[in-house]
């Protein structure tokens, strides 16, 4: 459900590709971009198979490194 290439259908009514996902210490995180609305983004964790989308200003910066890292090296 979760592997990179999959299309989610969220709660706000929009279908989401998985465009990378990783595990940093025990957590399994997700970018998530909108298939019709690039702009519309989501960094997220997965807990519980439930996405948590990050609010912590330093996860979200050590999350958005890893998949810089992930996606462009």
């Amino acid at each position: 459900m979760f592997e990179k290439g999959n299309i989610l259908n969220l709660s706000d009514a929009n279908e989401y590709a998985v465009v990378d996902k990783f595990t940093d210490k025990g957590t399994v995180y997700v970018y998530l971009v909108d298939i019709n609305e690039n702009s519309n983004i989501i960094y997220a964790k997965l807990e519980n198979d439930k996405i948590i989308e990050i609010d912590n200003a330093e996860e979200l910066s050590h999350v958005i490194k890893k998949i810089y890292d992930n996606l462009c090296k």
